[in-house]
């Protein structure tokens, strides 16, 4: 009688930790290899009307903090103008940094093992996401808030990550998206580099533009 009651606990144990972890972040992890690489696109992450100024673009010369290229998008705008996720995924990370001008907060979005994108707000008003939260495209990830000294506005570096690296965006970016930042970044004259990559293999998806 002993060993059955011990036996009914261990097996109700199994099944409540199970039905818990099915609805955890941390299962959903285990399970996003059913978000397949062939179908990863980056949607917009801000209505498209918003977006005033393009900075630093993948490949700027001297454009990191470091002096490389830059490893990514600065993509500017009006203070408490939200950003959204630009895929489903996992929040992997939200942390705070600082640059020579203020402290900014880096958001990373896992979509699955090969492909994360980064949101470094520089500055951010507002943080809409926690560490581990599921999010869906669309849904609010935070507002950019006001660089109040340097000689930058403030912007969010959208950057993508694959295999754990920085890779250029533009091949994955939806073509709206694509043509409204480069139509942006364009709008300023004598830009170098002349589209929003330096990467002489992707210049073919501005031919039309």
């Amino acid at each position: 009688m002993k060993r059955n009651a011990i036996i009914f606990a261990f097996v109700t144990c199994l099944g409540v930790c199970f039905f818990s972890c099915e609805r955890s972040p941390l299962f959903n992890i285990i399970g996003e290899e059913a978000r397949s690489s062939q179908d990863f696109v980056i949607n917009p992450p801000l209505n498209l009307d918003a977006i005033k100024r393009v900075g630093s673009v993948y490949g700027t010369p001297g454009g990191s903090a470091d002096g490389t290229p830059h490893k990514g998008i600065d993509i500017g705008g009006d203070e408490l103008l939200q950003f959204m996720s630009s895929t489903d995924g996992i929040v992997m990370m939200v942390q705070e940094t600082r640059d020579n001008y203020t402290v900014n907060t880096d958001v990373i979005i896992r979509y699955n093992s090969e492909f994360s994108v980064l949101y470094t707000f520089e500055p951010a008003s507002r943080v809409d996401v926690r560490y581990l939260q599921p999010v869906k495209t669309g849904e609010p990830v935070g507002c950019l808030g006001v660089r109040e000294t340097g000689y930058i506005d403030q912007c969010v570096h959208f950057g993508l990550y694959k295999n754990g690296e920085f890779v250029c965006p533009v091949p994955y970016l939806r073509e709206d998206l694509r043509q409204k930042l480069n139509e942006v970044y364009k709008s300023v004259e004598g830009r170098y580099p002349e589209n929003i990559c330096n990467c002489p293999e992707h210049q073919h998806y501005f031919e039309q533009e």
